[in-house]
């Protein structure tokens, strides 16, 4: 397979999403389908299977924001490119701003992308992946900061790429752990 973050293809990761009719469509349909509630925790019903765990501190002593959040926000960069084929794309959404589409495999180094620290890591807004047919995805939550992987496909790519960047497991499949 071509990485194609060797080309300078990064800026073909993102599409905006026109929110008329489209964009309001799938932010209601995610709303529904998850039960998502802004500032309640747990933000939305995580389904089985399903893990989140606890996000590690972005304001490390040793590194500031957002050099701190990189290892997270690479972590959810690796899982979607695991979970998707390669001309596939998923559904962004933060809660407040205009949904988008986004190519994982357009990107390789979450660095290389402009702004990844409010695409890739809950800072301020949710952070929310979802599959277009709503089998899996990745929410981050920055009221509980947290961040929940949910659908076999995400779980499984989680499970076998996380080499100690996220440790203190909050829930699994909606239930304390």
């Amino acid at each position: 397979m071509t990485d194609v973050s060797e080309f300078g293809w990064s800026e073909f990761a993102w599409a905006d999403l026109d929110w008329e009719p489209l964009g309001r469509e799938m932010w209601h349909e995610f709303v529904a389908d998850f039960g998502f509630r802004h500032g309640k925790v747990p933000a939305l019903n995580e389904p089985a299977p399903s893990i989140t765990w606890a996000l590690p501190s972005p304001r490390a002593p040793h590194a500031q924001f957002p050099e701190a959040a990189q290892p997270v926000s690479q972590l959810v960069c690796d899982v979607l490119r695991e979970c998707v084929e390669y001309w596939d794309s998923l559904v962004h959404h933060d809660g407040v701003h205009p949904s988008g589409r986004y190519r994982p495999h357009a990107v390789t180094d979450v660095a290389d992308l402009e702004r990844w620290e409010y695409s890739h890591y809950p800072n301020g807004d949710y952070m929310i992946f979802v599959s277009k047919d709503h089998t899996f995805g990745v929410l981050g939550d920055p009221f509980e900061a947290s961040i929940c992987f949910f659908g076999v496909p995400a779980v499984n790519a989680v499970v076998a790429l996380n080499d100690g960047v996220l440790e203190e497991v909050l829930r699994r499949d909606g239930r304390s752990a």
